[in-house]
């Protein structure tokens, strides 16, 4: 199978600076290209007859759960089609049980696939959780969770037999990590305002579709880790440190060249993966942008990140345990931004997106993993 002659059906959420580098490098490669614009009736018709008049491999990326529904009729007799999964828990089983290859943009759904880690660590969110600005989805959400939590031991029943009707191939789990391009991460000089910047979302709400995932995780605040190191540090605002919060007060929608601007007029950037330890874009962008981290790591994935990143248990550090250490993390503030420097053009080279093209071709061509992406 050759990525270049598949035929690629893509969501169109796929916009933004994050999957604009695969878009551009598929388009380098005359790799034939469908944009699903809507499920209309007239838009899945059209596609049906363009897939069921070819042989041709078809790769569905990016697609939202009630997208994939909508094709599900489509591909149920063909077949024929492999699957890139963003947030993986949150596609139908169906999609990742028929496809030819499950194509992870996080590692932490093959460590899962494969027995080596559980979704979730020894933390777990908490019950119930208000969101913190009136975002529409994430207000519809917190008001579902318990209705989410009555049901959560019924629909765990159906999941227990997928799993266990699963036969996970591991030859056909492929990693392609999130891209990332120079022009989306200029190096600029600004002064240094904050000592810490807090810009990533505090809510993670998901319907849990995929049956290696509990259903009692239904619009559970999986980012519950970094809202709450957000509000310990919140505390310090002032005495004695600079912190700029995105989510207090009233939230404003900021154009990316203005998050770029406020992360490099920071000395650290709030950041973390999530209770389900998933490789979200924002480390290699704020490491690329040459500002450090403070918050928790991966455990599979970004070797390079345990240099550029202070480490803190950000759901059991108090806030009198936590002053001191954020006086740790200034005192090593020019070491690790000078660590940040150093890794950003192996970065830009690694994550480039025309090099994850071949690396996703490569791994279907039965070689291993090279190294660089993956802890060993």
């Amino acid at each position: 199978m050759k990525i270049k002659d598949c035929l690629w059906v893509q969501s169109p959420n796929l916009g933004g600076h994050v999957f604009r580098p695969i878009l551009q490098a598929l388009k380098k490669r005359d790799a034939k290209v469908w944009s699903l614009n809507d499920c209309s009736a007239e838009s899945l018709s059209r596609l049906r007859e363009r897939v069921w008049k070819s042989d041709e491999h078809v790769i569905l990326q990016g697609l939202l759960g009630r997208e994939l529904h909508a094709l599900q009729p489509i591909f149920e007799q063909r077949k024929n089609f492999s699957v890139v999964l963003i947030d993986w828990w949150n596609s139908p089983f169906w999609f990742t049980r028929n496809a030819t290859y499950q194509i992870f943009h996080n590692y932490n759904g093959i460590a899962v696939r494969t027995g080596r880690d559980s979704f979730l660590g020894p933390d777990r969110p908490p019950l119930f959780a208000l969101p913190q600005n009136a975002i529409r989805y994430h207000v519809i959400g917190s008001l579902l969770r318990p209705a989410a939590m009555v049901v959560a031991p019924a629909l765990n029943i159906p999941k227990r037999r997928q799993r266990a009707g699963d036969a996970v191939h591991a030859a056909r789990l492929l990693y392609f990590p999130f891209p990332i391009d120079a022009a989306d991460v200029p190096l600029r000089t600004e002064t240094l305002r904050y000592d810490f910047t807090s810009m990533g979302s505090t809510m993670g709400l998901w319907i849990m579709r995929d049956p290696y995932v509990s259903a009692s995780l239904n619009f559970a605040n999986l980012y519950a880790d970094r809202r709450r190191l957000g509000d310990l540090i919140w505390r310090f605002n002032g005495q004695p440190f600079a912190v700029h919060d995105r989510w207090r007060g009233k939230y404003n929608f900021l154009p990316w060249d203005e998050v770029c601007r406020v992360v490099q007029q920071s000395r650290f950037a709030v950041c973390t993966g999530g209770l389900h330890k998933a490789s979200i874009p924002k480390f290699l962008e704020y490491v690329c942008l040459g500002t450090p981290v403070i918050g928790s790591g991966l455990p599979f994935e970004y070797p390079w990140l345990d240099q550029c990143l202070f480490h803190v248990d950000t759901m059991n550090v108090t806030a009198t345990e936590l002053k001191p250490k954020l006086e740790e993390t200034l005192s090593l503030h020019s070491r690790l931004r000078e660590n940040c420097l150093a890794v950003r053009d192996s970065l830009l080279a690694l994550y480039n997106a025309e090099r994850l093209l071949q690396l996703l071709q490569d791994q279907i061509d039965g070689q291993p993993m090279p190294p660089g992406y993956l802890k060993v």
